[in-house]
């Protein structure tokens, strides 16, 4: 098939006519026919046959092409770019060189799609190029290597995106950070972050990513911190506050905590009206903690009209009171049905 009878075959206005032509470019690889189909895909309206096109670019040989496929990157339809975000991926290590040399392309949306493609290939060779993509001056291109470096846990780059944190002022370039520290951080990230953000005076924009932070990264040291907002004021972030506590508790084995918060704790354990995963949360708490006659606590708790809180109270009964949480548990299943039966038998046959 020659190049002109391959366009007017992609004119053609059936469907399946288009489908046969480019499955024929597919099976007779002639490199001279790749352009046409690249050009293609711009006026193609079938989905099919775009999808055709790019799995046949996907197992083919288009690396003369790449500059072609590349201008993909700069149609007005996602459609278009994300297909060369896909071809390109398809090619591993073979694309790296070419998309790290055109890394400086003036367009920053561009830039940014590289960036998609770079970690598309799955190559380690794309990592020294996303490092590169944190001086980029645009903050959509920066945000986009901030994120994509915390999830392949480049902790080589750790030190660069703290200093970037540090130095900006812009609120979105911060909070991209905070979510990649969050990944492969320190306890002393953690405190770093706090002193930026002014600790228990910080706007309340980052108070979310913050607490989440110190949860995931923090030590014994910072418990105090994230017990200095649980109060009534900061009810909005009880979720955050509260998991960041458990995640402390749990990860460093602590079994006592002050006595003002343990009853803060506990009275809202029992007390928090339309709060059901934090009330949830600060029973997991109080289970590491010693507190006196926690098994009538959990007793009490297994007659809560939440199930999620009454089943696990009784889980925890069974751990002290094994056979107390057994009557308990058959008591309940005699008027429980749905889903809460089947969990309560569930947790029967454990027992």
């Amino acid at each position: 098939m020659d190049r002109q009878t391959l366009v007017e075959k992609l004119k053609n206005t059936d469907e399946t006519e288009r489908i046969y032509t480019v499955e024929d470019v597919l099976s007779e690889k002639d490199e001279s026919l790749y352009p046409v189909l690249i050009s293609h895909m711009y006026s193609e309206q079938s989905r099919l046959v775009r999808e055709l096109i790019v799995e046949a670019f996907k197992v083919l040989d288009v690396s003369p092409y790449f500059g072609e496929i590349a201008s993909y990157f700069e149609s007005s339809d996602a459609y278009i770019r994300n297909c060369a975000i896909e071809i390109f991926g398809s090619k591993g290590e073979d694309a790296v060189p070419y998309l790290t040399s055109i890394m400086d392309h003036p367009n920053r949306e561009v830039r940014k799609l590289i960036l998609d493609s770079l970690v598309a290939t799955s190559s380690k060779y794309s990592i020294p190029a996303l490092r590169a993509g944190l001086n980029d001056k645009a903050p959509n291109v920066m945000m986009t290597a901030v994120e994509y470096l915390g999830k392949i846990y480049d902790e080589d780059s750790l030190e660069d995106i703290m200093t970037i944190f540090e130095q900006t002022a812009e609120p979105m370039i911060r909070i991209s950070c905070l979510e990649t520290l969050t990944i492969m951080g320190k306890p002393q990230t953690v405190d770093r972050v706090l002193s930026v953000v002014g600790g228990k005076n910080m706007e309340s924009l980052y108070k979310p990513t913050v607490l989440r932070l110190v949860g995931e990264k923090g030590s014994t040291r910072h418990l105090d911190f994230l017990l200095s907002f649980l109060n009534n004021k900061n009810t909005m972030y009880f979720r955050e506050i509260a998991n960041a506590v458990l995640k402390i508790v749990s990860r460093n084995d602590i079994h006592k905590l002050d006595e003002e918060h343990t009853k803060f704790m506990l009275n809202n354990l029992r007390n928090l009206d339309g709060y059901p995963e934090e009330r949830l949360t600060f029973l997991q708490i109080v289970s590491h903690l010693d507190i006196p006659d926690k098994a009538s606590l959990y007793e009490e708790l297994a007659s809560d009209a939440n199930e999620n809180i009454s089943l696990t109270a009784l889980e925890h009964l069974a751990v002290t009171n094994r056979d107390r949480a057994i009557r308990l548990t058959e008591k309940k299943l005699k008027m429980a049905d749905g889903e809460f039966r089947r969990m309560l038998q569930g947790l029967l046959e454990i027992l």
